[in-house]
C-alpha cells in the first residue's frame, strides 16, 4: 500500500468513528428520555417501487406543467409553444 491509500484508509475510519459516536449519543439521549428507538426499515424492493411511482408522478407533473405553460402562452400561432412528450 502506498501512502495515499494509507491516508485515505485512516480518513475513512476516522469519519466512521465520528459517525458511530454521534449515533450512539443520539440513541443514549432517546434512552434517557424514555423514547422508543426505531430501527430503520431497509427494504430495497419497497424503495424501488416507491421510486418508480414517484418517477411516474414527476413525469406526469412535468407533462402537465408544459401543457399549462403552452395554454398560458398561446396567441393563435405555434410560436412559443413547447413540445409535449
Amino acid at each position: 500500500m502506498n501512502i495515499f491509500e494509507i491516508i485515505l484508509l485512516i480518513a475513512v475510519i476516522s469519519t466512521l468513528n465520528a459517525v458511530c459516536f454521534f449515533i450512539g449519543v443520539n440513541v443514549r439521549q432517546k434512552v434517557d428520555k424514555g423514547e422508543p428507538i426505531k430501527l430503520p426499515e431497509v427494504n430495497p424492493i419497497k424503495s424501488y417501487r416507491e421510486h418508480q411511482v414517484q418517477k411516474a408522478v414527476d413525469e406526469k407533473q412535468h407533462r402537465d406543467d408544459i401543457i399549462l405553460d403552452n395554454i398560458e402562452h398561446y396567441d393563435g400561432t405555434p410560436y412559443g409553444q413547447k413540445d409535449v412528450p
